[in-house]
Order: structure tokens, then sequence, then C-alpha cells
């Protein structure tokens, strides 16, 4: 029985198939016709859209000879701390380039670039921009900055910078100048770091040497009173010259040194400017605080945070808008448009009859 069914649904079938494609053949013109006008309209859209280019480079963590330069300017600053690792810490290539990618992506150094380089102030002036579309302008330029890793599982040190701009030279333009301004960002922050931590050892070092001088004027101050009743107390017992035979390192006043050197050495007390007599650390702090003030970070020193495994460059293909895409999508949408506006027009001729 289901064989019969078949035979005698196959015709009909055939038949439909036939009708169909007969249907589609007579109204080819308008087929023909939906499918050049939208396929037009599709490349002049293409050839007349704004044009998006993207410059990038790959950027890993420099290396140890790239801060050479600043670490022979503090090469004082290691001689005076306990533990260096907290320099290195700071100067580690790791760091500079956590520092640099933290830096490229803050949302406030994208917004001071973008409110201050003379490239985009023109995109600014050319939006004609009012107060209220200005934050909106900020936001959509900073999602076409970026800095992001490529390949987190293989090379997860290696990040891949972008600009996304009108044209390939500004896309190249702004992301050289972009990358400019953050690197003397993160070298800034960095001398800024540095100096706060030579600041932090002085302000220790100075409360030290606070700390050491009053004591050792304090020390001074009784031993020259002690020196004083020695003296009045030799002179009572008429002892004018060492007595060889005394022991008298054990009393508080040591009259057996005789009035002669008891004067001297009361004269010599009065005369003492150098603390460090009774505090020799005062001289060793004193020391560390003048290498501490030879140090002079020069803000302008050349610092390379990063090394550049890609430099920036020059891109050969946009992004947007993608013309052979766009010329194909829409010759298909018109053949698809005019198909439909036959087999619609046929349907109702069909119910018209």
């Amino acid at each position: 029985m289901s064989d019969i069914q078949a035979v005698n649904n196959s015709p009909s079938d055939e038949i439909d198939l036939v009708e169909l494609v007969k249907t589609l053949w007579q109204g080819k013109v308008i087929i023909a016709a939906c499918t050049i006008v939208l396929t037009i309209c599709a490349i002049v859209y293409a050839f007349t859209a704004q044009q998006w280019w993207t410059s990038k480079a790959v950027i890993t963590a420099g290396q140890y000879q790239n801060t050479a330069n600043i670490r022979s300017q503090i090469t004082n600053l290691y001689a005076v701390i306990n533990n260096s690792s907290q320099i290195n810490g700071i100067l580690s290539s790791s760091a500079l380039l956590n520092d640099y990618i933290t830096e490229f992506n803050a949302f406030d150094n994208k917004k001071a670039f973008i409110e201050n380089n003379e490239i985009m102030k023109q995109y600014a002036d050319e939006a004609k921009l009012t107060d209220e579309t200005k934050a909106q302008f900020i936001t959509r330029w900073a999602k076409r900055i970026s800095a992001s890793q490529p390949d987190k599982k293989n090379q997860p040190s290696f990040y891949q910078l972008s600009f996304e701009a009108t044209s390939s030279t500004l896309a190249h333009d702004l992301l050289v100048a972009y990358s400019d301004a953050i690197s003397n960002k993160v070298r800034n922050d960095l001398i800024d770091e540095l100096d706060a931590k030579i600041s932090y050892h002085q302000q220790i070092l100075q409360a030290n040497k606070i700390s050491l001088e009053a004591n050792a004027k304090q020390q001074l101050a009784n031993e020259l009173i002690k020196t004083n009743y020695a003296l009045d107390m030799a002179k009572s017992a008429d002892v004018t010259k060492p007595l060889a035979d005394m022991n008298n390192n054990g009393e508080l006043f040591q009259i057996d040194l005789g009035t002669e050197a008891l004067t001297e050495k009361s004269k010599v007390l009065k005369k003492i400017k150098d603390l460090s007599v009774f505090q020799p650390q005062l001289g060793i702090i004193q020391t560390k605080l003048d290498l501490l003030s030879k140090i002079k970070l020069d803000h302008n020193l050349a610092l390379k945070s990063v090394r550049y495994l890609q430099n920036i460059d020059y891109p050969i293909s946009r992004d947007k808008p993608k013309r052979p895409l766009i010329a194909v999508l829409g010759f298909l949408l018109g053949m698809m448009l005019g198909v439909a506006i036959v087999l619609l027009k046929s349907a109702f001729n069909k119910n018209a009859k």
C-alpha cells in the first residue's frame, strides 16, 4: 500500500517542482532586479561606510640592561638599605611589564590621552561634541585602545597592543603616541616611587640621628657634671697628680686623676662638638644621610619598561567594513528578496483565480 502511495505522490511532487521552477523563471526579471539593486546598495555602503583600521604591536618583559641607567643613579641607595630586594622588586622586568599593561588599560589614562592628543582633538572637533556627548565620545574611543594576551596558555608574558582609528596612518600614529605616553608615565611613577623610598629612609635615619644626638648630649652633660664634682673633691683632698696606686674605676667620681687632669678633662668636655664620641652610631647614620642626599634622579632619563617583539606597524588591511562580505551578503539578500516577491505574487494570483 505504501508503494502505491509513493507512486501516486511522485508525479504530483514532480509537477510542483516544475511549477516552482517555471514560476521563478517567469519572475526572473524581478529576481534579477532585486539582486542587482541590493548588491549595488551593499557595494555603495561598503565603499562609503566609515573605515576602521587597527595598528598593533607585541611586547613582553624588558631585559636587565634596560634599567641599567636608573640603577646606576641609585647606587647609593643600595649601599644604605639593608634589604636590596625592595628596590630590585620595583625594578624587576615583570613588575615593569605589569605596570605598563595596567597603565595602558587604565581608563583614566585613555581619557587623558583622548582629551589632550592633537589628533584626538581633531576627531572631537569634527564630532561637534556637547557636554552630554563628550563622555560618550571618550568611552567609545577608550574601547578602541587595548592591551591583551593573544595566547594566555602558551605565551602568558606576551601582550598585544592595539589602537583602532579611521585610517592606517592615524591608527599607527595614535598607537605610537599613546605607547610613548604610557612609557613616560611608567617611568615617572617609578622615579616617584624611588624618590619616596629615598625620602622614607632619610626620615628614618634623621629620626634615629635626633634620638642618638639627644642621648649623646645627655651623656656629655652627665660626664661633665661628674668631672666637676670629682674636681671639687680632688681639690678638697689636695690630690693634684694622678694616684698610681688607686683603682677607682668603679667609683662614681674619679678623684684619683688629680686636679690637673680633671681640670683639663672638664675643659675638653666643654669643647666637644662631635657627639659620635659618645654615640659612634651617629657617624654611620650621617654617612648614610650624605649618601642619600647625593642621589639625583633624572625624570627625563630613557627607560625601556618593556621590550617590543613586534614594533608598531601600519595596518595593511582594514577591519571594517568588510567590503567583499558586504557585497556577497547584498547579493544573497537581493536574490532571496526577489524569490520571495515572485512566490508571493504567484500565490496571490492563484488565490485571486
